[in-house]
């Protein structure tokens, strides 16, 4: 376990948007996590805010008054393993990507849909991370989690693909975590997959939608710009995707063929004529406008009323308010 003080946020998240937080203690280990727990009673501390990659989130520009456990790769090299035929399992701070190759190293399939997506195994289940019609919930086990007390102790507990609550983009460790505060919140600690063991002739496939999934972010995602990704969810409500398509009824093919049932925020963003919208030093991109960019010293105001303009026009146009995909921190 590392503890670090007055850390600028801006240093260590994918957004580079940020004020100071008091604390960041680095979990590499199950036992870091019951050390830095244990730190947080002794201090009684009452704002904890867990990140894994940061990779979706935005925190303020005044900073975070409290706690950040930051959950990296384990400490021994031994955070991912295969502890039976078809199931790997993995530590919470390992990434998506290096368990997609484990498993593929394993002829292993079932993640392939998630080769590029960037963010720790846990953050993957907290929110079911999806992507190409794929989501964490299909291969999903079980996992290792703990439940945080106001008083300072926890509770672990295992939980199965049932008792976890998976929603589109959410989940039960999600909807107990949500906001900062610590009474209640839930953290992965560690995750199993079940997955399939492949024919030689299903694994090179596999390999191949993993590298082409890698390729097409590349190509159509402006990762020359820091930014969190998908701002906000694909259009998934039956009758949200109806008022959509009955203004625009050309678009139906894409949502049915292409779409997976839903509408693209990408597009609809575009459609509405927000592509390039700028506010400060943060622009929607105009390579994909469901990501909005940190040109360089953006702040969390900037993305934040870029959000709220997106919200407005499609409430106006549609009469409902898009959900916001991105972790947005408030205190």
């Amino acid at each position: 376990m590392q503890i670090y003080n007055n850390v600028s946020l801006s240093t260590i998240l994918w957004y580079q948007i940020g004020g100071i937080a008091n604390t960041v203690i680095d979990i590499s280990s199950k036992d870091d996590l019951h050390e830095a727990l244990k730190y947080i009673e002794e201090k009684n501390i009452s704002e904890v805010f867990v990140i894994g990659l940061g990779s979706n989130m935005l925190f303020p520009d005044g900073g975070f008054n409290g706690v950040i456990l930051r959950f990296l790769m384990q400490s021994d090299g031994e955070g991912i393993r295969k502890i039976s035929d078809t199931i790997v399992e993995s530590f919470a701070g390992e990434s998506l990507d290096a368990v997609i190759n484990f498993s593929l190293d394993n002829n292993l399939i079932g993640l392939e849909w998630a080769g590029g997506l960037p963010g720790t195994i846990g953050a993957g289940v907290r929110g079911n991370v999806g992507a190409f019609g794929g989501e964490i919930k299909d291969v999903f086990h079980k996992a290792h989690c703990i439940k945080i007390f106001s008083h300072g102790g926890y509770e672990e507990l295992v939980l199965n693909k049932e008792e976890m609550e998976f929603a589109y983009r959410n989940s039960r460790v999600k909807t107990h975590s949500a906001g900062s505060g610590q009474a209640g919140k839930m953290i992965v600690v560690s995750a199993q997959f079940e997955l399939e063991v492949a024919t030689p002739e299903k694994l090179l496939n596999a390999r191949e939608v993993y590298y082409e999934n890698i390729l097409y972010r590349q190509n159509k995602h402006p990762l020359d710009y820091p930014n969190c990704g998908s701002v906000f969810k694909n259009i998934s409500k039956k009758d949200e995707v109806e008022k959509i398509t009955s203004k625009w009824s050309d678009i139906k093919d894409l949502v049915n063929d292409k779409w997976h049932g839903k509408v693209s925020m990408g597009y609809l963003i575009d459609k509405l004529g927000l592509k390039g919208f700028r506010v400060g030093n943060a622009m929607i991109s105009e390579k994909h406008q469901n990501f909005i960019v940190n040109l360089g010293g953006a702040k969390a105001s900037d993305i934040k009323e870029i959000i709220s303009t997106v919200e407005k026009k499609v409430q106006s146009e549609f009469g409902f308010t898009p959900e916001v995909e991105i972790e947005i921190v408030n205190v």
